[in-house]
């Protein structure tokens, strides 16, 4: 009669360290693939948000409103002003400007349809720690009075705090571009908008041009690392989008140009006084 040989004690202790090796494996597996999924759709957000940021800018831009000057009307300033600040790596430009769009602030339930707009960036107040610390906030600036100071009133909106470079060129028509009659030479207008070209500016003051710019261009540099990367101050991740958006056409903003004029209501006509009546007999 044969006896039944089980299992030994070391036999068991081996099987059970296999499983768990096994075990530990898959673990790392699933969860080393949930990670990689989290990370992805994050920065699929992240970049996602982009295209929308150079949407809503474009949109301004697209519609940049400017008139003449008015004897009626008080204004002073500038109808279009963009300044540059910072390096090239980490640049914080300044846009300030008047577009027709629809105020997306409401008094009393009223929207504005004149609109001052400012684009902006401000250093974020971040421990050093921290996934923002070292980005900027872009800022949208919006006010319903237009007086020609854009840059000063308002209220300001964050539109994004992650955002490594914000820089702003604007394009200038040169003179032989502009015929006899008036018009625009196609050919010369496919040079006019080439990046580092002769008519790209940096700056650009309506006070001083006396006309807004032909183009501007918009370059804006986000991190799209994910915030819970544990790597991400080694393996950084950026997107980069820019866009060319053509203002509309302005002629030069004079006492000559109006498209609109705001007049004094008259002051209401006397009413005749009646002459007195005659003296009884007389």
């Amino acid at each position: 009669m044969m006896r039944e040989r089980g299992f030994t004690l070391i036999e068991v202790v081996i099987a059970i360290g296999i499983g768990a090796l096994i075990m530990l494996s898959l673990s790392m597996i699933v969860r080393s693939t949930v990670d990689a999924k989290i990370s992805i759709e994050s920065e699929a957000r992240a970049r996602r948000l982009g295209p929308t940021l150079m949407a809503t800018i474009s949109r301004d831009l697209r519609n940049t409103w400017v008139t003449g000057i008015d004897e009626n009307v008080e204004l002073e300033g500038i109808w279009f002003e963009g300044k540059q600040n910072g390096s090239d790596e980490a640049a914080s430009d300044e846009m300030w400007f008047v577009t027709s769009i629809d105020s997306y602030m409401k008094y009393e339930g009223i929207s504005s349809d004149l609109t001052e707009v400012g684009y902006y960036l401000k250093p974020n107040e971040a421990p050093d720690n921290s996934p923002l610390a070292g980005l900027f906030s872009l800022y949208r600036r919006e006010d319903f009075l237009v007086d020609k100071r854009p840059s000063e009133g308002g209220l300001a909106v964050k539109l994004h705090d992650r955002v490594i470079s914000f820089r702003v060129w604007f394009y200038e028509i040169p003179h032989d571009a502009v015929t006899e009659e008036g018009g625009i030479d196609p050919a010369a207008l496919e040079t006019v908008v080439e990046k580092g070209g002769a008519t790209e500016l940096k700056e650009w003051d309506s006070k001083v041009n006396e006309h807004i710019p032909y183009a501007v261009r918009v370059e804006l540099i986000l991190d799209v690392t994910p915030i819970d990367a544990y790597n991400r101050h080694e393996k950084r991740r950026i997107a980069v989008y820019e866009t060319l958006v053509r203002l509309p056409d302005f002629p030069k903003i004079d006492d000559k140009f109006k498209l609109f004029s705001v007049q004094a209501p008259a002051a209401p006509a006397a009413t005749p006084t009646p002459p007195p009546a005659p003296a009884p007999g007389g």
